[in-house]
């Protein structure tokens, strides 16, 4: 038995997934918002790893039985935490956290109900052909409980591809069908080995759904160079599409027009390079403050708009204060105070979005007319 025929595929994979970390990490500098692929590629890397060592390990009989059954604990923990981690992917593309939080807490129970009885029943070798693997009860419902968490997380994005992203659809679905075919065959033939192969083929899907050059080049032309914010392309793109998919769904619109207070003077004042930092400021105590907001757009000069899903009125009145009051914060000298004026609107039952941000318009000049008034400032208008 040669061990190098053996865990040849492994070698790759994890080589593969290794290279995709290291990419991932440096393409990090250039997004403007969290993204998904790095825990999975964590977690397939750790299972790769563990599943060269288990190949090595389960078939010399030097090792330690202790060493093994450590090494198998380990491949299959992380076999778990990847699927867990699709899951709440797929839950995520859907749905907000809050709504997908008792499924997601259903789905961890079982499998550390899976993870608890592979610690405390015996884990047995048994002797296939070339290779020895492993089986008892603790391997098996950690392989179910992943395989089917797999298989749930397909079916909710193929039950809802007209809610998800066809850049994700496209790239995730075939790759992972193809993945958990793979998975089928190790179930009738276990000395197969695939589950290396089949994670590391997932996280190929990932990679292309979260991390393709074209994709990114979209989000670099939707992002605003000045203030790092998502800019006026993106926001009209998403009223045709994103909004109106998301209000067909069920989901709760709250829309957040912003107006900078004082822009006008710190230019005339100070610069206009001085208002460009103004600009930026602001920008910065938005994703500071709102950040349980679904986007911040700058749609105009000193305008921006923030969106909330299914947020709670009193979440979102909490981070609008927070977002003003970092404002009006700002030093920019006594002779040129600056802020944020607001206009909040939720959207009500069959309400055109229109309306809606018509509704918060209104709000916000009204808010803009106090903040002067107040400060016995005379707005200048053209």
């Amino acid at each position: 038995m040669n061990l190098i025929l053996i865990i040849r595929s492994d070698i790759l994979s994890t080589m593969i997934v290794f290279f995709l970390i290291v990419y991932d990490i440096y393409c990090a500098r250039y997004r403007t918002e969290k993204n998904p692929f790095l825990p999975f590629a964590l977690c397939c890397f750790g299972h790769d790893v563990m599943a060269l060592i288990t190949e090595i390990t389960v078939n010399t009989e030097s090792v330690p039985v202790i060493v093994n059954n450590i090494a198998h604990i380990l491949f299959f923990a992380f076999s778990v935490l990847y699927s867990l981690k699709y899951f709440e992917y797929a839950l995520s593309l859907i749905m907000t956290r809050r709504r997908s939080r008792k499924y997601i807490i259903a789905a961890y129970v079982l499998c550390l109900i899976a993870l608890g009885m592979l610690l405390v029943s015996p884990i047995d070798y048994l002797e296939g052909f070339g290779t020895k693997y492993s089986a008892g009860i603790g391997p098996t419902l950690c392989y179910v409980m992943g395989f089917l968490l797999f298989i749930t997380a397909d079916v909710i994005m193929l039950v809802n591809h007209k809610r998800i992203a066809s850049s994700i659809i496209y790239a995730l679905l075939p790759i992972s069908t193809m993945a958990l075919g793979f998975l089928v065959v190790q179930i009738l033939v276990p000395e197969f080995l695939f589950t290396g192969g089949a994670l590391t083929l997932m996280v190929l899907g990932m990679f292309c759904a979260t991390e393709n050059p074209v994709g990114k080049l979209q989000q670099l032309a939707f992002v605003d160079p000045d203030t790092q914010v998502w800019n006026r392309r993106c926001y009209e793109n998403d009223l045709e599409k994103a909004f109106p998919a998301k209000v067909k769904g069920g989901a709760d619109l709250t829309y957040v027009l912003g107006d900078v207070n004082g822009l006008k003077k710190v230019n005339d004042v100070l610069g206009h390079q001085t208002g460009d930092q103004l600009l930026k400021d602001v920008s910065n105590a938005l994703l500071q403050s709102m950040y349980h907001s679904y986007r911040i757009y700058r749609i105009g000069g000193d305008e921006f708009a923030i969106v909330y899903v299914d947020t709670e009125d009193s979440v979102i009145e909490s981070e609008v204060a927070q977002a003003r009051e970092k404002a009006v914060s700002l030093n920019y000298g006594e002779s040129t105070p600056v802020g944020i004026s607001f206009g909040v609107a939720r959207r009500a039952e069959g309400e055109e979005l229109e309306e809606m941000i018509r509704r918060a318009d209104l709000a916000m000049y009204s808010a803009k007319e106090a903040y002067y008034r107040e400060r016995g400032i005379e707005r200048r208008r053209s």
